[in-house]
């Protein structure tokens, strides 16, 4: 009897885990256009009907004016950007790229639309308009003939060309890239760092296909597309590109998406944290987060579209004429005098107008000169706040809190941002770095290597807070 209730117990303590995840919800897109905030979201887990959604900005909080619907069942624009690699190296894949276009396409809904670029030694954009039924034969009319692949340089002229399109309202734009991921860029026009954050800042999302056999190219390519939210597969690595082209369809229309009016609202920071919080008959369901850039206003103009005052220092503008005749002169007062008042009257409005010019530019010049000497100034945010929690080894120095700026390295050596006093770690084994307000894991082609979760890192991998992190014999947690 004792054994049954202790197989109870622990059949108990296995199925509070599942229940306590809950449903969650993750914002694969959140992007601002005219005065609206537009979220894409990834429900999983949850059973129940949301009846309200609200978006929290600073203070503000924003409740969604259109219903929360499913890509499919709203209708909404989504465009794919078809990057191809188009060096020689791909000529072998050319059928299976068709095979992951057609069900890509096939699987997409009425409202999809479809471009297609390539890249080798530059990015080239092939064609701007191409329907679902011919997106297959386009892509085989595409010639694999350049001689190296410049897949960082080509993902950023694809990222200038997508953003400098006009585009529809809620649009999602997801650009998939197809290719070997071998890079050859000896100019090295874009870092990797560099491309990272300009990912993290981008509305538009990364998925990727790849092909070949170059696993660490292959990793780093995922690595691009992790940091911007969407999925990576790898042609003959137990995924058929047909299938793989008819998941991302499959995920991309089960999104759900739906907006919040910002009209009259201004944040301070061009880049702001919002909060989406979902709820089923006035109980919280699921809460979602993401970093979202809103777009200047223009000159003059207030976001809200209402005209903004006037700066300080600016001349008023002056009425109209009326139209009316001038008054007759005062009664003693010659009829020719009222020439030469009115050229004293001008004269002394010309003054006065120079005056106020003068003052303005004087104030507007002090102006430049103040920002331009706060442009120079160290920033003032303080970073990101990590608190370290070491599961195994001994870490140099009592304080466990950091603050990650640019970097800290990870290492034996007393002058590391996090050192700890092990022979198995190198003097310089890894760093922790931010790209894009993001925080990111490196390894420093250290001797023994470096484990996220478990598993070796080869490149740049995005970091969250709570993952375990472990080199040589020390391993430990960043809370941020």
């Amino acid at each position: 009897m004792r054994r049954l209730w202790i197989a109870a117990a622990l059949a108990l303590l296995l199925c509070l885990p599942a229940r306590a995840a809950g449903p969650t919800a993750t914002l694969v897109r959140a992007f601002v256009y005219g005065d609206a905030l537009f979220t894409y979201v990834d429900l999983e887990g949850n059973d129940q009907p949301i009846t309200k959604a609200d978006a929290g900005i600073g203070s503000r909080t924003f409740p969604a004016s259109a219903p929360l619907e499913t890509v499919r069942q709203a209708g909404s624009p989504v465009t794919y950007l078809l990057l191809l690699d188009a060096s020689t190296s791909m000529v072998s894949y050319q059928e299976e790229i068709a095979a992951f276009a057609g069900a890509l396409a096939a699987g997409s809904g009425a409202d999809t639309r479809f471009l297609l670029a390539t890249f080798g030694r530059s990015f080239a954009a092939a064609e701007e308009a191409v329907t679902a039924e011919e997106v297959p034969d386009t892509v085989n009319t595409i010639s694999f003939t350049e001689t190296s692949s410049r897949l960082l340089s080509g993902i950023q002229g694809a990222l200038d060309y997508f953003e400098g399109l006009p585009r529809s309202d809620s649009e999602l734009r997801s650009m998939v890239i197809l290719s070997d991921a071998v890079e050859y860029d000896s100019d090295g026009a874009v870092s990797y760092e560099e491309l990272l954050a300009r990912i993290n800042s981008s509305d538009v999302i990364l998925h990727s296909l790849g092909f070949g056999s170059d696993s660490a190219a292959l990793e780093s390519l995922a690595a691009l597309t992790e940091a911007s939210g969407g999925r990576h597969w790898v042609a003959g690595d137990g995924a058929d590109a047909a299938a793989a082209g008819s998941a991302l369809a499959e995920e991309v229309g089960g999104l759900y998406v739906t907006s919040f009016h910002l009209t009259g609202f201004a944040p301070e920071e061009e880049r702001v944290p919002v909060s989406v919080t979902f709820a089923s008959n006035g109980a919280l369901v699921c809460r979602a987060e993401a970093e979202v850039s809103f777009p200047a206003a223009p000159a003059g103009e207030s976001p809200g579209g209402e005209e903004a005052p006037a700066e300080e220092g600016e001349a008023p503008v002056s009425p109209a004429p009326s139209g009316e005749p001038d008054p007759p002169a005062a009664p003693g007062q010659p009829a020719e005098a009222a020439p030469a008042a009115d050229i004293l009257l001008l004269v002394g409005a010309g003054v006065a107008a120079v005056l106020v010019l003068v003052l303005a530019a004087v104030l507007l010049a002090r102006r430049g000169r103040r920002r331009r000497a706060a442009s120079h100034q160290e920033p003032s945010a303080p970073g990101v706040y990590l608190r370290i929690e070491v599961l195994k080894g001994t870490l140099l120095g009592k304080s466990m809190e950091r603050t990650l700026c640019g970097e800290l390295v990870v290492g034996r050596d007393k002058d590391c941002g996090i050192a700890f006093r092990s022979g198995a770690l190198s003097r310089r084994h890894a760093r922790v770095f931010l790209a894009g307000g993001a925080v990111y894991l490196e390894d420093l082609q250290s001797q023994n290597g470096t484990f996220l979760n478990g598993a070796p890192i080869s490149m740049p991998t995005l970091l969250r807070s709570g993952d375990e992190i472990a080199a040589g014999d020390v391993a430990f947690r960043l809370k941020f």
